[in-house]
């Protein structure tokens, strides 16, 4: 039986502004579902947020790892620009020949490779790479803390782990913001109800299919879930990285925390702490 709150959500859902969604660029009459050229322009912005970290030249002739590289748009900018020699692994396939195609588009295959591996079990040497990148990744790679492990196993002493996502109280982090503008759904709407409003709000477009498949799937007890994010949060991600640096004797050079419009007045309460932080943002070393 319909949830009959769908329709008025759907309602309310039309008060927000609609943000721009690179899933709604249209080739041909439909949507391949494709980050690259969205996010290739935007590169230079993210590796901009890492400056006042780290002298991004470091970057020049490395070695680097990017995990979780979806459609390959960090990987390909970087090899662009600093002649690195650039490792991008994803689970996804579709994501990976993208990435491919992307690459050859950009004259920059021989520079450039991407491989189907999980994460938490890389088929890398010990102390492989200079350089390792993970940008929105963290929120959707289960175990955080045998990633963790993993990453410091393949990066080389002295060298560096780059990291920034938004943790789960973002107030978009429904991540359904394709079609649903809804700021914080998440926190007053159970899974099951936002599962219904999203395939409901993408009853008119014709790759609903696919972007159902990308965000939704079955636990282990056959109920449909959320699978696209492991609704990691502030403290989760603080607790863990205190537990792993003990561990795995790493340095963490800076974590950032950016609040939703700056507002620092919140940082002293907890709880506003966690629901209007907009990013979070990292350098460690091994």
């Amino acid at each position: 039986m319909n949830n009959p709150l769908i329709p008025l959500f759907l309602q309310i859902n039309k008060c927000f502004p609609k943000k721009h969604h690179p899933f709604h660029d249209l080739k041909n009459g439909m949507s391949d579902m494709n980050y690259t050229e969205f996010e290739y322009s935007h590169c230079k912005e993210l590796l901009d947020q890492y400056k006042n970290f780290i002298d991004l030249s470091e970057l020049k002739g490395k070695k680097i790892l990017e995990i979780g590289c979806g459609w390959g748009w960090k990987i390909i900018y970087i090899s662009e620009k600093y002649n690195a020699e650039v490792v991008g692994i994803d689970l996804n396939i579709d994501f990976l020949s993208q990435a491919i195609n992307k690459s050859e588009e950009k004259n920059v295959q021989d520079k450039v490779q991407f491989i189907e591996m999980n994460a938490l079990n890389m088929d890398f040497w010990d102390n492989e790479f200079d350089i390792i990148l993970m940008s929105d990744v963290l929120e959707h790679i289960p175990q955080t803390k045998v990633l963790m492990k993993e990453v410091f196993r393949v990066l080389k002493p002295g060298w560096t782990v780059l990291f920034d996502f938004a943790p789960y109280y973002h107030y978009f982090w429904h991540h359904m913001w394709d079609t649903i503008q809804i700021p914080w759904l998440h926190l007053f709407t159970t899974e099951s109800f936002r599962i219904s409003l999203y395939k409901q709000s993408l009853k008119h477009l014709p790759d609903a299919d696919k972007r159902i498949a990308l965000r939704i799937g079955l636990n282990n007890k056959n109920k449909e879930i959320i699978s696209y994010l492991n609704r990691i949060t502030r403290k989760d991600f603080e607790n863990i990285i205190s537990e792993c640096e003990e561990k795995l004797r790493f340095q963490i050079c800076t974590i950032q925390y950016f609040m939703l419009k700056n507002i620092k007045i919140f940082w002293s309460i907890p709880i506003l702490r966690e629901i209007f932080i907009r990013h979070i943002i990292g350098v460690i070393k091994k």
